[in-house]
């Protein structure tokens, strides 16, 4: 019996993506920066109108935009610190605005958008595959060299600076990767939905580990497990692929959050 070369490619998406945002998103979670995530993956959607617009490939231009977005809303909220909050709801809906009126400008109709706003994993291309395994290459070493520095800073920030880490340059370095996971990832849980991946098995993770280094692995071990399911759903319901995953990883983190404690 031979594989389904698109569920194969869904498959291998799965475990690259798993990889990724078992890192990220426990980072992430780990310093407070599921709403910038969030942020970065609704602005993401200003590159993928221009590049619509403009008719070029979506992941190059869309990578661009989204990390010089990140770093605009670095620099303006160590500008504007009291408003940090707001800056990222402002630009937050400022990139997507940017995103909805480049494709009515297109003149073209924006179906082919749809499965990057909800997730296709059926649909992924091989170009996306092998970005996303580049970027699992370098997250890797990078999480285990950096992992007492990251930790540090998860805890507490400001001890961190005083003991001489360079704080400013991981947490850039942080808006970095989230924004590179996010463009990478959007095939696989959508632009839309894409917070939820970020944060539900990192938040899972962190609960049940003791140490940084064993949250990322098990985060990564449970994105890989809802993956998975939501694949099974989507294939045996033809549902979509990207909602079937956040169903199944938002249903678990419910069960867990509103289960005894012990």
């Amino acid at each position: 019996m031979t594989l389904d070369p698109f569920l194969a490619s869904a498959l291998l998406a799965i475990v690259l993506a798993a990889i990724a945002t078992g890192i990220v998103g426990t980072l992430s979670v780990a310093n407070r920066m599921v709403s910038i995530g969030g942020g970065l993956a609704h602005a993401a959607y200003g590159g993928l109108g221009i590049a619509f617009l403009l008719g070029w490939a979506p992941l190059p231009v869309t990578l661009l935009f989204t990390v010089l977005f990140a770093l605009a809303l670095d620099a303006l909220q160590e500008r504007l610190r009291d408003q940090a909050d707001t800056l990222t709801g402002v630009l937050w809906s400022l990139g997507m605005a940017v995103g909805i009126l480049a494709v009515d400008l297109s003149h073209r109709t924006a179906g082919d958008l749809s499965a990057i706003l909800f997730g296709s994993l059926l649909a992924i291309p091989r170009e996306d595959l092998v970005a996303l395994a580049i970027l699992d290459c370098l997250l890797i070493p990078l999480a285990f060299l950096l992992r007492r520095a990251l930790l540090a800073q998860a805890l507490d920030p400001e001890f961190a600076e005083v003991s001489g880490l360079p704080v400013r340059w991981l947490k850039r370095g942080l808006l970095l990767v989230v924004s590179l996971s996010v463009v990478l990832l959007m095939r696989v849980a959508g632009l839309v939905l894409m917070v939820a991946l970020l944060s539900i098995p990192g938040a899972l993770a962190l609960r049940w580990s003791r140490s940084l280094g064993r949250a990322m692995a098990l985060g990564a071990a449970l994105t890989l497990v809802f993956g998975l399911a939501g694949i099974a759903l989507s294939w045996r319901f033809d549902l979509s692929s990207g909602a079937s995953i956040i169903a199944v990883a938002g249903a678990t983190y419910l069960a867990v959050a509103l289960g005894p404690r012990k």
